[in-house]
């Protein structure tokens, strides 16, 4: 009540003057009854196959905007939208669009489009001049980072983090004893597959169910039928072979299924019933819990198609205090329901026309204003009754706090261009043709778990202190030398992150005394001369940062060698092709580096696989061998802990990994320039943990890093077999 009374007083405030300077005669009334009516172009993108649904909910959203601003007597103009619609499935003209409208003045936003690939384009294409950009349901996480601090990008839903948080939370109400993935996805090594629907989903669940105590069964990926046919395969014969009764019979575990598109829950129902028909196979087969692209479009569940099992899932909802769902229903019938983006397109509608209205000539900024809510204690919704009377603030150059169909629109502070509360459905699948109940609404609210993108990305792990103080120190013969070992595994620009974070740790060891007959570094160098690179023979961690390519030997190119080669470098074992090793004995320590890409039980050497029991063998034979006193190897790839955990058993071996078995590890800092990611979060958390205290004990190391890696368990591996984690040092290596 008191924020209503408050928004009538400072109305009354702003036209009490008009009321009493107004005189009897009507042509000089500044009450306007034909109001001037200013009409401005937005260009929409989306799937031509929901085009007519979308035009039905933008025929609503200016029919309630129009009708709201005509019946405000105070209100001097009146603003529409000219909307142009453009069908995102036509990807070969989508660059020569996009580049039009985004030069062109009279375009005063875009909106859509809602895939990931082509929000990433046009998101990347809007950069030029700045072009307000409001992205319906763009919930992957790389391009939400990629483009979080842009003025000009604003997402009408939170990441796909979110969602998956809440997926993980439904499994644990079902008291499931573990979780899986399907998920389509593409080769992860790629840069395409880190900006598809799914890489999100590929690259949380393991920590997100590691922070809520779920052991992670399998995560298998598919790109077409056949390929999901085979996960599906494979998804049925590990359950049944690790079928454990004392654990399953009492609950069924979860299956999360993230698809790219609805009808691929049709395929699956089919590939699912084809494999688990045979006896024994169906009672083992987990439940399965489906992301919300599975119910995105409301084609599939009119094709009559009847589905042979019963699926709960997760839907992008309205606000349930909006009333959006029980006006869009008496609108369009009682069984219907706002799925694809359309209560994101009904507010962006909104929230375009109320910045026009409060600076027409900077669009972005409005938006940014109406939706820092700090400071502002009134309130409107999207009803045509209050449209008239935040329309005259606005136009006044008053800012409002104003809610829509999503909810208030507060953005996120610092990453302000993603809606800090989104709201989730949890379905069920009632029949078998496909139809739908609610079963609840779900929100992040406050609490152990984040409420928004930035805590979620900058997330503190808990760690668990395993280390024993008491440790007797092994008998290890007074040290002599050290020697390091840098590979930066992959190459290509995509992967600049990768030789720059090696050539980080690079100038550290040269700053901490190493010279370059004690470092062995292998790398690429395509990054230096690379044609996006706007700094030629130029590499850094940070934006504006030192040039690190300074003084730099490189032994050996990285596409010039096998796992075998590195091996043999890292043993000592000279050939002919690779004359320059690493020449130490059993008085020498070894500093260890690795950046790249890695699976699980393998890591990635560019084309090649260097896999978990070859490294293994390896360092073995190096102990046997006497070829090092003790080793640190600390390894920066997604799943590394699956190397740490195959190499449990070997003498003075320490490896700190940048995710745990289940994790992808995390890039961390985006060039605005350049758009590509200068380094990873676990690699700047080890080197700043190193720059603030080299003579720290291994403990200390591993708590700093572990707190300060985000969206990642950093895991230390091995230390049982090296020595007490309280007395050793990281100096040792680092002097």
């Amino acid at each position: 009540m008191k924020k209503i009374l408050k928004l009538f007083v400072l109305l009354a405030a702003i036209v009490a003057p008009v009321l009493t300077s107004c005189k009897d005669d009507d042509d000089n009334d500044v009450i306007k009854k034909n109001k001037e009516v200013v009409t401005y172009k937005v260009a929409v993108i989306m799937p031509g196959s929901q085009q007519s649904r979308w035009e039905d909910i933008a025929n609503w959203a200016l029919e309630n905007l129009k009708i709201g601003q005509q019946n405000e007597v105070f209100l001097d103009k009146v603003i529409t939208l000219d909307l142009e619609w453009y069908d995102e499935d036509k990807v070969e003209g989508l660059t020569e669009f996009v580049s039009r409208v985004e030069a062109d003045p009279q375009y005063k936003a875009i909106i859509g489009p809602l895939r990931t690939e082509n929000a990433y384009t046009v998101a990347t294409l809007c950069e030029k001049h700045h072009k307000p950009l409001i992205l319906p349901q763009c919930t992957s996480t790389e391009v939400q980072r990629i483009f979080a601090e842009s003025p000009n990008v604003f997402n009408l839903t939170q990441s796909d983090i979110g969602q998956a948080e809440v997926m993980v939370s439904l499994a644990l109400a079902r008291h499931a004893p573990s979780i899986s993935l399907l998920v389509h996805s593409g080769d992860v090594s790629t840069a395409e597959a880190q900006l598809s629907y799914g890489a999100t989903f590929r690259n949380w669940l393991g920590f997100l169910a590691c922070e809520a105590g779920l052991p992670v069964d399998t995560v298998c990926l598919y790109d077409n039928t056949a390929s999901m046919r085979q996960a599906v395969i494979d998804l049925t014969n590990y359950y049944q072979d690790n079928y454990d009764p004392d654990r399953d019979n009492q609950n069924q575990s979860v299956l999360m299924f993230v698809p790219e598109k609805p009808e691929e829950l049709v395929q699956y129902d089919k590939i699912r019933a084809e494999q688990v028909s045979a006896p024994g196979k169906a009672m083992h087969y987990p439940f399965t819990l489906c992301s919300n692209t599975a119910v995105s479009d409301n084609d599939l569940f009119t094709t009559n198609f009847k589905f042979q099992y019963a699926y709960e899932g997760v839907d992008i909802a309205p606000s349930t205090t909006s009333g959006f769902t029980a006006a869009y229903q008496s609108r369009f019938g009682y069984n219907a329901y706002p799925i694809g983006g359309e209560p994101q397109l009904f507010d962006a509608l909104y929230i375009v026309t109320y910045a026009l209205a409060l600076n027409p000539d900077d669009v972005s900024g409005s938006i940014a204003s109406i939706s820092d809510v700090s400071g502002k204690d009134y309130y409107l919704s999207w009803f045509p009754k209050e449209i008239g009377a935040a329309m005259v603030l606005f136009q006044r150059g008053t800012p409002l706090s104003v809610s829509g169909a999503l909810g208030q629109w507060q953005f996120d502070k610092r990453y302000h261009a993603s809606l800090l509360n989104t709201t989730y459905r949890h379905w069920r699948m009632t029949d078998t043709d496909g139809s739908l109940c609610t079963l609840q609404y779900i929100t992040l609210t406050e609490g152990k778990r984040s409420t928004n993108n930035e805590q979620l990305w900058r997330m503190n792990t808990s760690v668990r202190d395993e280390f024993d103080p008491y440790q007797i120190e092994d008998n290890y013969l007074e040290k002599e030398g050290n020697y390091a070992f840098l590979v930066a595994a992959s190459t290509g620009w995509q992967n600049y992150r990768h030789q720059a974070d090696v050539l980080d740790i690079y100038q550290m060891l040269k700053r901490h005394g190493y010279d370059d007959d004690h470092i062995i570094l292998i790398m690429e160098g395509d990054i230096l001369t690379d044609t996006h690179n706007k700094y030629p023979n130029e590499v850094r961690v940070q934006p504006g940062g030192v040039n690190l390519y300074n003084n730099v030997t490189i032994d050996y190119r990285t596409s010039t060698l096998t796992p075998t080669d590195i091996l043999n470098i890292l043993s000592g074992k000279a050939t002919e092709r690779t004359p320059n090793v690493l020449k130490t004995t059993n008085k020498d320590n070894i500093f260890f580096f690795w950046s790249g890409h890695g699976n699980d039980g393998l890591l990635y050497l560019d084309r090649h696989n260097l896999y978990d029991k070859d490294v293994n063998a390896a360092l073995k034979s190096m102990f046997f061998d006497n070829r090092y006193r003790k080793i640190f190897w600390v390894i920066e790839a997604c799943y590394s802990g699956s190397i740490g955990e195959s190499n449990q058993d070997v003498p003075g071996l320490l490896m700190l990994t940048a995710a745990n078995a289940s994790e992808t590890s995390k890039a961390d800092i985006m060039d605005p320039v350049m758009n590509i990611w200068l380094s990873n979060g676990f690699t700047r958390a080890f080197c700043d943990a190193v720059e603030r205290d080299n003579n720290s004990s291994m403990r200390d190391l591993y708590y700093y890093v572990a707190q300060h890696t985000a969206g990642s368990h950093a895991t230390m591996y091995n230390f049982g077999m090296y020595g007490n984690m309280f007395k050793n040092t990281i100096k040792e290596y680092l002097p």
